[in-house]
C-alpha cells in the first residue's frame, strides 16, 4: 500500500473513533437531558475518558499530516471539495471543533468529516448578542450539567447579651440548573448557486448560519411573553426565554411613550435596590426608542441628551426588535447565563433536496439560557389607558 493511502486510512479510521466518542458523549448528554438529571460518577469516569482519548486523537491526526503542511488547504476550500465530489447516495457531516485540526484536503477525501474552525462561526455570532455588547465571554463546549450555580438564603445575625445562648441562623443551599435544548438550522442552496459563486460556501457558514443563530437567539431573549404563535397560527408555549417575561409581570410604567430621564434613573435604582451588583449593565429597546432617546434633552435648558453615544446613564445600549415598540429593558447580563453544550455540527446533504437540484446545510448544537437572579432585570412601558 502507498504511504498517501496508509496515511488516508489511518485518519479515516482516527476520525471515525473520535466521532464515535462524540456520539456517546452526545448519548449521555441526551439521557440526562431526558431523566432531568446530572451525570453519576460511572457517567463521569466515562465523560472524562471519552474526553481524554478525543485529545489524544486530535493530537494523532495532526502529526499525521505536520510533514505536508503545503498541501493543506483552507477550511471553505475543503468544505466546497467534499460537498462537489460526495458519494451519490450519503450525506457529509462537518464537525465543528473550536481548535483547529491540521489536516490536508488529500487526508480527508473519503472520510466524510473535516475540520472546521468553530471560531468562524462564533466571531459573528457573538458581535450579534448582547454578551458582547457587555464584554460577557459566551461559554461553549459545555458538558451536560455543567452550567449550573450554586444558591443559598442569607445568614441573620443578632445583638446578644454576655454569655446569651444564639439562636441558629439556618442557611439553606439550593442550585440552578438548565437543560440544553437543540437548536437547528437548515439552508438550502442550489446547485446553481454553487456552481456559479465559489463564496457561497463560505458565506453559508460564515454569514448566514451564525445571523440564523442569532435571529433565534435574541427572539428567545428579550421576548416579554412565554408564548409564541407559529406558522400556521397555533399558540405554544416557549421552551427558551430570558429575563423580560419575568420582568413583564411586573412592569415600570412610564407616564408616556417616551421615557423621561429621571424615569429611567428610576428603573436602574429599582434593580440596584434589589442588591444587585452592576458589572455588566445595559439597556436594550428598538432603533425608534433610542431614536427619540437620541432627541430628548435631559432638561429643558441642557444641550444635552438622554441618550449619547450609543449610552444611557452611562451603560451601553443594544438595540433589538424582539422586545417590541415602547419597551425599555435594563438589567445586569452577568445574571442572564448561557451557552452551547457538546459539539455544533454541520450536516452538508446533496442529496434530499435532488429533485430541487439544492444542496442542504444543517447546522444542529444545544444552547441553555437561565436567569440567576429575577430582580436583576426590569422592563419599562407606558402605562396602560383606564
Amino acid at each position: 500500500m502507498k504511504e498517501k493511502d496508509k496515511k488516508k486510512l489511518n485518519v479515516r479510521e482516527l476520525v471515525n473513533r473520535y466521532q464515535e466518542n462524540c456520539d456517546r458523549i452526545q448519548t449521555i448528554a441526551e439521557t440526562c437531558e431526558k431523566e432531568q438529571r446530572e451525570r453519576t460518577e460511572a457517567e463521569d469516569k466515562e465523560f472524562a475518558a471519552l474526553t481524554r482519548e478525543n485529545q489524544l486523537l486530535q493530537m494523532k491526526m495532526q502529526a499525521v499530516n505536520a510533514p505536508n503542511p503545503v498541501e493543506t488547504a483552507s477550511p471553505t476550500e475543503q468544505l466546497r471539495e467534499v460537498v462537489n465530489s460526495a458519494n451519490p447516495g450519503g450525506k457529509v457531516s462537518i464537525i465543528l471543533t473550536r481548535d483547529v485540526t491540521l489536516m490536508t484536503t488529500s487526508s480527508v477525501a473519503d472520510t466524510g468529516i473535516i475540520p472546521v474552525d468553530e471560531q468562524e462561526m462564533l466571531k459573528p455570532l457573538r458581535a450579534g448578542l448582547i454578551y458582547d455588547k457587555v464584554g460577557i465571554n459566551l461559554r461553549t463546549g459545555l458538558a451536560a450539567g455543567e452550567l449550573r450555580w450554586p444558591m443559598h438564603t442569607k445568614a441573620v445575625g443578632q445583638f446578644a447579651d454576655e454569655g446569651e445562648r444564639l439562636t441558629d441562623s439556618k442557611v439553606e443551599f439550593d442550585k440552578l440548573t438548565v437543560t440544553p435544548r437543540r437548536l437547528g438550522i437548515a439552508i438550502p442552496v442550489t446547485r446553481e448557486a454553487l456552481d456559479s459563486s465559489q463564496g457561497v460556501v463560505e458565506s453559508v457558514v460564515r454569514e448566514e448560519m451564525p445571523a440564523a443563530v442569532v435571529d433565534l437567539i435574541n427572539g428567545a431573549m428579550f421576548t416579554t411573553s412565554s408564548t409564541f404563535t407559529d406558522k400556521d397560527g397555533n399558540t405554544k408555549n416557549r421552551v427558551v426565554y430570558g429575563p423580560f417575561v419575568e420582568a413583564a409581570k411586573k412592569p415600570f410604567e412610564f407616564a408616556a411613550e417616551v421615557p423621561t430621564r429621571r424615569e429611567l434613573i428610576k428603573m436602574k435604582a429599582n434593580v440596584i435596590a434589589a442588591g444587585i451588583k452592576l458589572t455588566h449593565p445595559c439597556w436594550v429597546m428598538t432603533e425608534n426608542m433610542k431614536a427619540e432617546l437620541e432627541d430628548t434633552k435631559v432638561d429643558a435648558g441642557s444641550g444635552r441628551f438622554v441618550c449619547e453615544n450609543d449610552m444611557i446613564l452611562g451603560y451601553p445600549v443594544f438595540c433589538t426588535s424582539e422586545i417590541g415598540e415602547g419597551n425599555v429593558g435594563f438589567g445586569d447580563w452577568s445574571y442572564q447565563a448561557a451557552g452551547f453544550f457538546g459539539t455544533t455540527s454541520l450536516t452538508v446533504d446533496p442529496y434530499t433536496l435532488a429533485r430541487q437540484n439544492a444542496t442542504d446545510f444543517v447546522l444542529n448544537a444545544h444552547f441553555a439560557t437561565v436567569t440567576l437572579r429575577k430582580d436583576a432585570f426590569v422592563l419599562g412601558h407606558k402605562k396602560a389607558s383606564a
